[in-house]
Order: structure tokens, then C-alpha cells, then sequence
């Protein structure tokens, strides 16, 4: 007999005052983190490791990320805690522009990193995020995904979309849509596709 349970346990439904939503942007995802003392970068489908990956493939870097990189890097190698992973999206290069924003890279969770580089304890909560820097503040190179509004209820898509009417018109802009985060737990709301307006579906 093996004595083990292998279903894992239904999480709770947390408490409902903890629902914030942000602005969903329309970049590309990016991670920095360290380790062995060098920070990597992670793209969507590659590891580069900046002390020798970068000079053979400088051309799979995000579209202005080399002169980035070139005014920061020392600032992340210094200040990023070992195995601390800073997660978030390189804006400029999507349909959308952000006149309004003065960053590139804005962050949408910590994480701990695996030895295998894969990610744990990944986490939403934006006052945790300046946990990933040695003086537990976030660098002024870094912004934070804004802040739509926070919520004490179970949003449907209607209750969506009457959001997404009422944020776009206070902003004066096109807006690709919403990330939901209760408890940890991440959704997202999508109105925009290739800069076009299309119904939010499941």
C-alpha cells in the first residue's frame, strides 16, 4: 500500500475585497532575474545570459532594449537579489502606444526561480514586488502595470465591458484590455487584437 493522495486539495475561494484589476498592455513578455551573480534575460522563447550570450545574439533583443540595457544592466546586477525573478512587459512594440508612460519595461509579478530556470512563487501583488531589490525599491528604470481599480465582487463579462468603456473613455485611448487578480490568481479581460476592437471571449 502506498500511502499518498494524489488529488491535489480545492483551493478556497478567497476573500472577494482582494479582486484588482489592471491595465493588460500590449508588449512583449520579458523576465530578468540572477544567478551565479549574473543577471539573465528571458524573452518568450529564449535564456540569454548578458555576460555571453548578448554579443552573438544582440538581434533577438526587443527593439530598443541594447541601449536599455547598456544605461541599466550594472544597476540590476547590483541591486537584484540572487534568484530573484522580476517579470513584465517590454512596451513599443506592439500595435498600442503609451505616450503616457515613461518606461519600457513595466513589472506584473516577482517570482523565485527553480534550478532548472523555471519559475516558483510566482506573485501579482504589486506591494511585494520591491522584494526582488537589495534596498527594496523598485528602480526608476522599472514601472509597475497601472492600476485600473480594485473590486469586492466575482466580475462577469458585462460587468467587464462596462469597465472597459467607462476606463477608455476616462483615458482618451485604446486599451487592449484587463488582467483580473484575486488571491494570486491572474485572468484577463482582451478587447483589442491587432488593434482592432473585438468582443472580450472565454
Amino acid at each position: 500500500m502506498i500511502k499518498k493522495s494524489i488529488y491535489p486539495k480545492t483551493k478556497r475561494l478567497g476573500s472577494l475585497k482582494d479582486i484588482v484589476i489592471t491595465e493588460k498592455l500590449d508588449g512583449s513578455n520579458l523576465a530578468f532575474f540572477k544567478k551565479d551573480g549574473i543577471v539573465y534575460i528571458a524573452t518568450r522563447n529564449n535564456i540569454l545570459n548578458t555576460k555571453e550570450d548578448l554579443i552573438e545574439n544582440k538581434n533577438i533583443l526587443y527593439k530598443g532594449m541594447q541601449g536599455w540595457l547598456d544605461e541599466n544592466l550594472s544597476k540590476l546586477e547590483e541591486n537584484l537579489f540572487e534568484g530573484a525573478v522580476v517579470c513584465g512587459e517590454w512596451i513599443g512594440m506592439g500595435k498600442l502606444k503609451y505616450p503616457h508612460l515613461d518606461k519600457r519595461f513595466y513589472m506584473f509579478a516577482k517570482a523565485n526561480l527553480e534550478e532548472d530556470m523555471t519559475l516558483k512563487n510566482i506573485n501579482y501583488t504589486h506591494e511585494f514586488f520591491k522584494y526582488c531589490f537589495i534596498n527594496q525599491e523598485i528602480p526608476d528604470f522599472i514601472g509597475v502595470v497601472p492600476t485600473v481599480t480594485s473590486i469586492d465582487y466575482l466580475p462577469s463579462i458585462e460587468s467587464m465591458d462596462k469597465l472597459y468603456e467607462e476606463y477608455t473613455s476616462k483615458e482618451s485611448r485604446d486599451v487592449e484590455g484587463f488582467v483580473i487578480c484575486n488571491n494570486n490568481n491572474i485572468l484577463k479581460y482582451v478587447r483589442m487584437k491587432n488593434g482592432k476592437i473585438e468582443p472580450h471571449f472565454s
